[in-house]
């Protein structure tokens, strides 16, 4: 075998990776600290100030708060201003960094990245014996984590531009139909999906408890507790047949330890001429069209997250990355005959119509 011969460029321009890399992975811990204490809350409306001002409003150490603060300046997620020695956050900054009721925001994947960071010493003990970290481990955090990574999307998103989509759908939901999430998390999509439509009844499947008490806290917050309810149910054991006019599942079908099981169940729960709404991330099914930044993000969530938490349970471990061929055999393998990926364009998420 004839060996390659050693580009200095490429090795340099790779170490440089490397460096953004381990500086990135800084800031990602550094702005977790600054969401958790406050501080970009803060500084949202713009106004500059200093170091030693920061630290007095916020009650936080100067010292550590100027250093926070250069690295912030330092990544783009605040301004510094050399004739003042001030910070600020720009419009676009808080809006993607506090504003959490837009789909701009991201504060939730700081919290997500710090949840998953906390089980590094489990997820090595995996990759040497197998098995994985169970979701519970990764403790209540990683539920507020992702319900804000995903709110202000199935927000905007899943009544006014994923139901429509479907024909028939919002109608029949208007009329009053009986609907189901399965993956339901704290609610993040049912709560103001169950909100749209007054005259339809709803049902959230989960199997972690942290994430079903949550949730109906969330709508009895909203007031929707006497159309909607929870059950701490796994997607294969919903105790119905035949009932549901519409099942959604978004973004969790690859987290469960028995995806296709899953499916089948949501099949059965369906009404003949019923939909099931069905989301994953934005991927191909072929490895080389993901190596991007946004394929980088998604095995890496897999990996230390999707994954594992199916695998922890000795599941089949499908991975966060799930292209429309491997949805399209699924659901066939389920049981279903209509597929159809819906002409609805959105920056993270692929959705699927599907009926039995």
């Amino acid at each position: 075998m004839k060996l390659e011969t050693f580009d200095r460029t490429r090795a340099a321009a790779m170490a440089r990776q490397v460096g953004v890399d381990f500086g990135a992975s800084l800031t990602v811990a550094l702005a977790y600290i600054g969401d958790r204490l406050g501080v970009f809350k803060l500084m949202a409306d713009g106004e500059p100030m200093t170091s030693r001002q920061i630290a007095e409003r916020t009650g936080l150490n100067e010292r550590y708060i100027h250093e926070w603060a250069s690295t912030m300046a330092a990544a783009g997620y605040v301004e510094f201003r050399p004739v003042d020695a001030t910070f600020r956050m720009n419009r676009e900054q808080a809006m993607v960094l506090t504003r959490e009721d837009n789909t701009f925001f991201t504060g939730g994947a700081f919290q997500y990245a710090v949840a998953c960071y906390r089980q590094i010493d489990k997820l090595t003990d995996a990759f040497r014996n197998g098995g994985g970290v169970p979701f519970t481990d990764f403790g209540p955090e990683i539920v507020e984590a992702i319900e804000r990574l995903f709110h202000a999307g199935y927000e905007a998103w899943v009544a006014q531009e994923w139901i429509p989509a479907v024909p028939g759908l919002k109608a029949k939901l208007d009329v009053g139909a009986e609907a189901a999430e399965v993956g339901c998390g704290a609610g993040q999509c049912i709560v103001p999906v169950a909100a749209a439509y007054a005259n339809s009844h709803f049902t959230g499947y989960d199997v972690d408890a942290t994430s079903i008490a949550r949730a109906r806290a969330k709508a009895a917050s909203a007031g929707l507790s006497n159309r909607l309810v929870f059950e701490q149910v796994a997607a294969e054991k919903i105790p119905s047949a035949d009932r549901f006019d519409l099942v959604m599942a978004f973004n969790c079908i690859h987290d469960m330890a028995h995806p296709r099981a899953a499916l089948a169940g949501i099949r059965r729960a369906l009404k003949p001429g019923g939909v099931f709404l069905w989301s994953e991330a934005d991927a191909s099914d072929r490895l080389e069209e993901n190596l991007t930044p946004v394929g980088r993000t998604t095995y890496g969530a897999s990996t230390m997250h999707c994954m594992t938490v199916s695998l922890a349970h000795g599941g089949e471990g499908l991975g966060s990355v799930i292209g429309e061929k491997l949805a399209r055999e699924l659901a066939r393998e389920a049981g279903f005959s209509d597929f159809q990926r819906l002409p609805v364009k959105n920056p993270y998420h692929q959705i699927f119509a599907i009926r039995k």
